[in-house]
């Protein structure tokens, strides 16, 4: 199981949901961004991969989907039933983007 894969797919996932014309992945290199986001050390990153794995797991997904692309309509029921969810994709998104702010 790899972090990295893992929070690469909870990113492809979350730029999925914004449905604009101007966001999505084609042009960003989402490994990079999750690597980012792992590689930080950032307890927020570990938080939100803990909160949301914990979640899958309780709600009954296979373990070793988190580590593919979440394509189940079941998963965005998922997402829209746990709000506090969708705050850790978005804390993942904001570690994995800090040091583009930044520069």
């Amino acid at each position: 199981m790899s972090h990295i894969r893992f929070a690469a797919e909870a990113m492809r996932f979350r730029i999925s949901t914004v449905r604009h014309p101007l966001v999505g992945e084609e042009s960003l290199d989402l490994d990079a961004l999750a690597r980012a986001a792992v590689c930080a050390g950032d307890p927020e990153v570990d938080s939100a991969l803990r909160r949301i794995g914990t979640a899958w797991i309780q709600a009954g997904f296979d373990a070793e989907a988190m580590f593919q692309p979440w394509a189940e309509e079941r998963i965005e029921s998922f997402f829209a039933d746990r709000p506090d969810l969708v705050d850790a994709l978005d804390d993942i998104w904001r570690v994995a983007t800090r040091p583009m702010i930044a520069a």
